[in-house]
């Protein structure tokens, strides 16, 4: 009896839901079986013939249906006192016991399985998946630019905390991209006649694409990641805590390192590079600290991954801080990466090929393909690829048979002029970007040449000093401190800056990436207000001024802000976030663009180091010779690439020049996409071409 009740408590303690169901069971048998054994020895009048089975039998309908008991009591005027009570309390036990103790626990167990399943803790059955791993302000834009891939995708989320917060956040923020793109298409197709306009909608309605399923639990439970099937998906994303959450209560950064994010990286990685897992899949892991990025190389060079899996380091803060360095410099490109780095319209795709001539191969595919346009020769894990832009996987392999464009090009060597950088406020990438400068007046400067980038700083005293107001950069020609209690004073360096000087100027706001939640964007914000008011007064001043010579680039973290930055029209919003999660779907879903977007985003004088190309913004009537006539698509770009490796000696023998649209006086921002030979392309001196070619480093 003593080693039964510890084998009893044992189990009601492992396996509570079983025994209440074995203890159910046992004693609705007990109770039937002595119900019939007692109606059947009873032999009174309607039961005299009536034996154990039938009695059992009877039993039983009658806990189903009371309406039963007719078949025992066939005339209650004459059956005896002791059947029909028996036969009563038959009944009502049963129907406390039987029906509804099985009622009551398959109640329970439905609803155990409902909450199971809505919080995600079942096991699915999924492959070729994207899984991501712990939540950030990132998360979403990842999430919302596969609403634009070509294929049905699904997304598992693996959190640790807040799933019906994230669920419905993330369902209202693909709602709403929805809901304004196909507001822009119904738009265009107002105009079009009933068949048009049907065909139209047809192929460019947006519909929702992506099944996203969050899950809350432990994202370094082995079980929960079994369960989730990270060992059959195509890509693993594992994400940083936010700035905010390793910020002191003076908002300065934790340098403590991503324990968390690197456990994390080493339980999935373990996992896919099981014998069982898919091959070739990718792991892309976050990295803000250099002590996180040292321990992941360690896990790479250390683990014997082979073909299974390829772990990618993505440099938050060198990525955003390259890109908002390059967009400081060259504002208009803005909407020319918000448009490739997105699955969105045209992209950035890769083919392995078979070839060690870059140039031979863009003049032979562009003899034979118009869909698509070929940019520079790769070499991942020692494979050759080529990278392209164009608008789907697929458009990359159509071929067609093309002539010679009709016309040629004469091209100029033409260099960029001085620019001028104000850096209003401060974040975790103002180091990168200071980088991203040295390395770009680097690349620009020659030996007796003056400095082609010059930066002002203006920010609040305390940032000032943690790093030392700038004194490190010689190119910082002032740093300010920003009185907000007394923003006229503060706002002299722009009088300064933008009347005695004749440079394109370009003011960057930055975003104070501490400040999440309600809080996010508030400085920003906020500067940009004092910053458009002090513009426009000072237009009003001096209407002579050229207001084109000044841009306004606001970086905001949250999309939801976009369009109050749009409400000001001298300024750009930079949705940091959704650059740098569409880098990462990017990668995600084709690893060998990794190489590509590290060498686009960075400047370097090393030519024997890795290549310097990257889309640059040129001034027609500085680029060419003589303005192109009226022509499409297809026959520019062929045009201008054979002019760009054609010269009359080999020591002026240029970089393969690829164009890839243009930007008009007024700002409009056409970037070619789909079948070349039918855009149309009408060239002004004022306009600029947008050309993917060598970034030209130390001309002297």
């Amino acid at each position: 009896m003593l080693k039964f009740r510890e084998w009893l408590s044992i189990q009601v303690a492992k396996h509570p839901k079983r025994v209440v169901l074995v203890l159910i069971i046992l004693f609705n048998v007990l109770f039937i079986t002595v119900s019939a054994a007692v109606i059947s020895a009873l032999s009174l009048r309607g039961t005299e013939n009536m034996n154990f089975f039938h009695a059992a039998y009877y039993t039983v309908t009658m806990i189903l249906d009371a309406g039963c008991i007719e078949s025992v009591i066939t005339d209650i005027g004459t059956t005896g006192v002791a059947l029909t009570l028996t036969c009563l309390a038959v009944i009502i036990i049963g129907m406390i016991t039987f029906t509804g103790a099985v009622i009551g626990y398959l109640t329970n167990i439905l609803n155990d399985f409902i909450e199971k399943a809505s919080a995600g803790n079942t096991r699915l059955y999924l492959s070729n998946h994207t899984v991501i791993l712990n939540w950030n302000s990132r998360a979403p834009e990842i999430v919302n630019d596969l609403l634009y891939s070509d294929n049905k995708e699904t997304v598992v989320a693996l959190v640790k905390s807040d799933s019906d917060d994230i669920r419905k956040e993330i369902e209202e923020r693909l709602n709403l991209t929805i809901e304004k793109e196909n507001e822009i298409v119904y738009k265009k197709a107002d105009t079009m006649s009933f068949f048009a306009r049907r065909r139209y909608l047809k192929n460019n309605l947006l519909g929702n694409n992506v099944t996203f399923i969050v899950i809350e639990g432990n994202i370094f439970s082995q079980k929960q990641l079994k369960d989730i099937r990270i060992d059959l998906s195509k890509a693993v994303i594992i994400l940083s805590n936010d700035p905010s959450d390793s910020a002191d209560e003076d908002g300065l950064q934790s340098d403590e390192g991503n324990p968390q994010a690197v456990k994390a990286l080493m339980q999935a990685a373990d996992i896919v590079s099981a014998g069982n897992a898919a091959h070739n899949q990718n792991i892309i892991i976050e990295i803000t600290d250099l002590w996180t990025y040292d321990i992941v190389q360690r896990i790479i060079s250390g683990k014997e991954l082979g073909e299974k899996v390829n772990i990618l380091m993505f440099q938050v803060e060198k990525f955003l801080g390259q890109l908002l360095a390059q967009i400081s410099i060259s504002p208009e490109m803005t909407p020319v990466y918000d448009d490739l780095f997105s699955n969105k319209g045209a992209a950035f795709y890769t083919e392995p090929v078979q070839t060690d001539d870059e140039t031979v191969y863009i003049r032979d595919y562009l003899s034979t393909h118009k869909n698509a346009i070929p940019l520079t020769l790769l070499t991942h894990n020692g494979e050759s690829y080529f990278c392209f832009e164009a608008d789907t996987q697929k458009n990359i392999n159509k071929k067609h048979e093309l002539k010679s464009p009709g016309f040629s090009v004469k091209l100029n060597n033409t260099q960029s002029e001085c620019k001028r950088v104000i850096i209003m406020g401060h974040n975790s990438t103002v180091e990168e970007i200071m980088s991203t400068f040295e390395a770009y007046i680097s690349c620009r400067t020659g030996d007796n040449q003056i400095s082609p980038l010059k930066v002002t700083v203006i920010d609040d005293a305390d940032s000032l000093r943690s790093i030392d107001y700038y004194k490190q950069y010689s190119f910082v020609e002032e740093a300010a401190e920003l009185d907000i209690f007394n923003i006229d004073k503060s706002f002299e360096i722009l009088n300064r800056l933008l009347f005695n000087t004749s440079e394109e100027t370009s003011i960057l706001i930055l975003s104070n990436d501490t400040e999440l939640g309600e809080n996010a964007d508030s400085s920003a914000l906020m500067y940009l207000v004092y910053v458009q008011d002090y513009i426009k007064e000072m237009l009003r001043e001096n209407p002579g001024f050229d207001k084109k010579r000044v841009k306004t680039i606001v970086e905001i973290t949250d999309s939801g802000h976009y369009d109050i930055v749009k409400g000001y029209d001298m300024a750009d919003a930079v949705i940091s976030n959704r650059f740098t999660g569409n880098i990462i779907t990017q990668i995600g879903e084709k690893e060998s663009i990794y190489d590509f977007y590290k060498n686009l985003l960075s400047y370097s004088s090393d030519k024997q180091g890795g290549q310097n190309k990257k889309p640059q913004l040129k001034k027609v009537s500085s680029f060419f010779a003589e303005t192109p006539p009226l022509c499409t698509a297809y026959d520019l770009v062929r045009a201008v690439f054979e002019a760009s490796v054609s010269s009359a000696g080999a020591s002026e023998k240029r970089s393969p020049a690829l164009v890839l649209g243009y930007i008009k006086a007024d700002g409009e921002t056409i970037i070619f996409s789909g079948d070349l030979s039918e855009i149309n392309v009408s060239l002004e001196a004022e306009d600029k071409i947008i050309v993917y070619t060598d970034f030209v480093c130390n001309p002297d």
